[in-house]
């Protein structure tokens, strides 16, 4: 088959396919016998679309559902053994077939992203996970993903990009997603608020439109503020978080302000928050160090923020809650060297008012020098300091050089380790911004200085997954040229090579991303060098650092597609 013939989506489709499915924890439960399953081809009914799979991008999250089986989130309380998962969320994907009721909608040999995170019916339906994956060769789209509660779960796509840059829009779009603003700059209208606090030093100067406040222990002078300010109250002397949430709150209060709290509280304040619940703090004391379960702010988007201002509103504030990188700043990658931390690199040295210096971390050598080597030139030409090390081999150094750098505006933790976060806020300067990328198992604590947050204005924000617009904003990026997805592809393989492909992953074999093509049935698990060297056309299409390219990929298509 010619390129051109594949680009169209005409053509026979075959009975069977080719698919990769889990059936309980650990490797020799993924497939059957190192190899894929064979199933029925599905036949799309009158509402679905059959997509053939151009491109599938393996995920480290992959790798975490194959070790932990049921104990993965996303399966516990589901019998892998009895009803195994087809694995695959980052694709690329071109209509095939298209059912009855959707011809005008869709066209045959049409190009899609997808969007994984999908909800339907008000219920998650992840894609990989509770959906069936696209670690196959075909895949039946379905009302969950073309009539989901955000619209269709899928995406159009431009003619310039290449397969595997579609595929890896949506780690992108979760890069991406984590500068967006996320945080609310006011109390949730027709939420619940809960005011805590004797402090008359505070003003409460903004109107609260919650559907209902619950009031504790104010002074006079807050207490007619809040009359003023609010519609509906009840006066609740006594009581603590959990008390107000279960009472007033099915188990949750989505904004809670404190005056002068003494930490204890805070730590059972941010237990009682809903998902997105805000935590504003009013203090003109010290507070102290606080138990702050990172877990939460990561997953649940919590937000802790604090001020000493009169005014309650300042903690509200846009300059309160930056999520971009600091202009003109230092940035700080902690675990960079991986293909997320590549991910994040990549943007800061492409923003257009970025970083001044960037510290990239890693504890093997082997990953950091590859990144380094990768984006040396880019930095140079930017403008940009760029700095690699590793704090195994030189332990003391990362303080030092931040200590010599008057701190950092910006750290980024790109892996999840309890007691690397818990290092991380002796290293910001005021204002700075510690973003947890990387998520922690529920009940992950830290000792936060909660006086940094306030007096210092520090914050620490987290972000998880992506929507449906975060991916679409990061293909236009990518069709305008601002940033290059598959860039950081180190190695590339057929259908057949997802065990080893999964292996890699797990030995960090490679420093950036591997890319299944499924029409490449045969080929092995080979690294970019080595494709280069197997073969010439692919070598003289790859971009600068021997990186991947769309032509590269064309390139490689000519010369294996069967």
């Amino acid at each position: 088959m010619s390129l051109d013939h594949y680009r169209k989506g005409e053509g026979s489709i075959p009975e069977t396919m080719r698919s990769w499915v889990l059936f309980g924890a650990g490797m020799e439960n993924f497939g059957r016998d190192d190899a894929p399953i064979i199933e029925d081809t599905p036949s799309a009914g009158a509402d679905q679309l059959l997509a053939r799979v151009d491109a599938i991008g393996i995920c480290a999250s992959d790798a975490k559902m194959i070790r932990l089986g049921d104990e993965y989130p996303l399966f516990r309380g589901r019998d892998l053994a009895a009803n195994p998962a087809r694995m695959g969320h980052e694709l690329a994907l071109t209509v095939v077939r298209v059912g009855d009721r959707l011809k005008g909608q869709y066209q045959v040999g049409q190009r899609l992203g997808v969007q994984p995170d999908v909800y339907y019916q008000s219920k998650r339906s992840a894609i990989g996970m509770i959906l069936p994956g696209g670690m196959t060769q075909y895949m039946e789209l379905g009302a969950e993903i073309l009539q989901g509660d955000d619209g269709a779960y899928v995406l159009p796509v431009a003619d310039a990009l290449s397969y595997a840059d579609v595929a890896l829009s949506e780690p992108w779009a979760c890069v991406d997603a984590a500068y967006r603003p996320f945080r609310r700059t006011r109390p949730l209208p027709g939420g619940l608020l809960w005011i805590n606090g004797g402090s008359d030093w505070f003003e409460l100067d903004f109107d609260l439109e919650a559907r209902l406040v619950i009031a504790s222990d104010l002074s006079e002078k807050t207490k007619a503020q809040l009359r003023a300010r609010a519609q509906r109250i009840v006066w609740a002397d006594g009581m603590t978080a959990e008390q107000v949430a279960q009472e007033y709150g099915d188990g949750g209060i989505d904004d809670i302000i404190l005056l002068e709290p003494e930490a204890e509280q805070l730590v059972s304040a941010q237990r009682a928050l809903n998902q997105r619940g805000t935590l504003s703090i009013g203090a003109r004391g010290s507070v102290g160090a606080a138990e702050i379960d990172i877990s939460r702010i990561h997953y649940d988007f919590i937000a802790i923020m604090g001020t000493s201002d009169q005014s309650i509103a300042a903690a509200y504030s846009a300059e309160q809650n930056r999520s971009e990188l600091a202009r003109r700043g230092t940035l700080l990658i902690h675990g960079g060297g991986g293909p997320m931390g590549q991910m994040h690199l990549q943007r800061a040295l492409t923003m257009p008012e970025g970083p001044s210096v960037i510290i990239v971390t890693n504890r093997g050598l082997k990953r950091l020098r590859a990144c380094e080597e990768r984006y040396a030139d880019l930095a140079a030409e930017r403008g940009i300091r760029l700095i690699a090390l590793s704090p195994r081999q030189a332990p003391g150094r990362l303080e030092a050089l931040v200590n010599e750098l008057g701190g950092c505006d910006d750290i980024l933790m790109i892996f999840p380790s309890l007691a690397e976060t818990e290092r991380l806020p002796a290293l910001l300067k005021a204002g700075g911004v510690i973003n947890l990328f990387a998520g922690l198992p529920p009940g992950n604590a830290i000792a936060v200085d909660i006086d940094r947050l306030i007096s210092d204005g520090c914050q620490i924000i987290g972000t998880s997954g992506s929507s449906l617009a975060d991916q679409a904003r990061v293909l236009q990026k990518a069709a305008a040229g601002q940033i290059a997805p598959a860039g950081i592809i180190s190695a590339v393989a057929g259908l057949d090579a997802a065990k080893e492909a999964i292996h890699a992953v797990n030995e960090r074999r490679y420093s950036g991303k591997i890319i299944l093509y499924p029409a490449l049935a045969g080929l092995p698990l080979t690294s970019i060098a080595a494709l280069s060297q197997r073969f010439p056309t692919v070598r003289q299409s790859l971009g600068a650092e021997g990186s991947w390219t769309k032509a590269a990929e064309e390139a490689l298509f000519r010369e294996v597609l069967d």
